[in-house]
């Protein structure tokens, strides 16, 4: 995929950005910016630089949470796996003993 220039703005400031999908790219554009948006609303008095680390920590929060979700949901999809794949070799076991 061709990689363009994307133009867009985060926290009134104007970002010349690249990536693939235009629509992607101003999509986390606009969610960083609400959430400085955010920050700045509950705390007017913040710099930009607190807030644009506060803005990465919550991102991150975010980030690990959904990390750590889709890891213990990967855990329980092979723990199932594993106890279908027995299951399947129990009823195997039974049918060659029975036939």
């Amino acid at each position: 995929m061709k990689t363009s220039g994307i133009k867009v703005k985060i926290f009134n400031s104007d970002y010349n950005l690249l990536g693939e999908n235009p629509q992607e790219v101003e999509r986390y554009a606009k969610y960083v910016d609400q959430i400085m948006q955010r920050i700045n609303f509950q705390s007017p008095n913040t710099t930009v630089e607190s807030i644009a680390v506060v803005t990465a920590l919550n991102v991150s929060e975010s980030y690990f949470r959904e990390k750590d979700q889709r890891t213990d949901l990967e855990k329980s999809y092979v723990d199932t796996l594993k106890g279908n794949l027995n299951k399947i070799e129990e009823i195997s076991k039974y049918i060659d003993n029975n036939l």
